[in-house]
Parts: structure tokens; C-alpha cells; sequence
């Protein structure tokens, strides 16, 4: 993973500024805008997208909760998956609950208990 701070400071920023404040939409049950918030952040984050320590992991964390939020879970599980390849830490289970809780809300029971069980 790179760090896009080593890279662009400023851009770094903006889209830590950005995520954030779709994260204070997410807490105010605003889950549309915070979306919007997110793809405002996916679309300037430089490719490889997901290969950024922290801000990947993040985005990508942000977006599970807003569209399970949303009762969008098949969306949720998406965002829970790249979450999961990205975490920066092999002991950081919350992509597990996460992949897992979406799994469950879908019906996959299996999945949702392996995932459960993996923590």
C-alpha cells in the first residue's frame, strides 16, 4: 500500500475533507448525500484506487455503512469485500461483520455465519 500523502499532501487532504464530510451526512441519516460525498472522493482518488494506505479502506468502509443503510445490501457486501482486501491490518475483523451483516440481510446464511466466525 502507498501512502498519498508521499505523493500529493493536497489532494490527500481534499479527500480526507471529503470523506468526512460525507461521513457527517451519514450521521445525520443523510445516506444519498453522503454517497455522493463518496464518489465526489472515489472520483479524484488516483488509480490504483484501492492500493492507498488508510484512504481505501476508508472510502470504502464509508460506503458499506451508508448503503446498508440504505437496506442496499448486495451494494453493502460489495463495498464490505474491498474493504476487506484493503484493511491495512490482519487483526482488523470489522470487514467480517461487515461482509457478514449484509450476507445475512441477503439471506446467505453460510456466508454470513463463515464470515461471522471468522472473527
Amino acid at each position: 500500500m502507498k501512502e498519498l500523502s508521499q505523493v500529493n499532501t493536497d489532494l490527500e487532504n481534499r479527500i480526507i475533507g471529503i470523506i468526512t464530510e460525507g461521513n457527517e451526512c451519514d450521521d445525520n441519516k443523510e445516506f444519498k448525500a453522503a454517497i455522493d460525498k463518496y464518489d465526489e472522493a472515489y472520483d479524484i482518488l488516483p488509480e490504483p484506487k484501492f492500493e492507498w494506505e488508510m484512504l481505501s479502506a476508508w472510502l470504502a468502509g464509508s460506503y458499506f455503512n451508508a448503503y446498508f443503510a440504505l437496506g442496499k445490501f448486495s451494494e453493502a457486501r460489495h463495498w464490505a469485500g474491498i474493504e476487506l482486501k484493503y484493511r491495512s491490518s490482519d487483526i482488523d475483523v470489522g470487514p467480517f461483520m461487515d461482509i457478514g451483516m449484509a450476507s445475512y440481510e441477503l439471506g446467505e446464511l453460510d456466508e454470513a455465519y463463515e464470515n461471522f466466525n471468522a472473527v
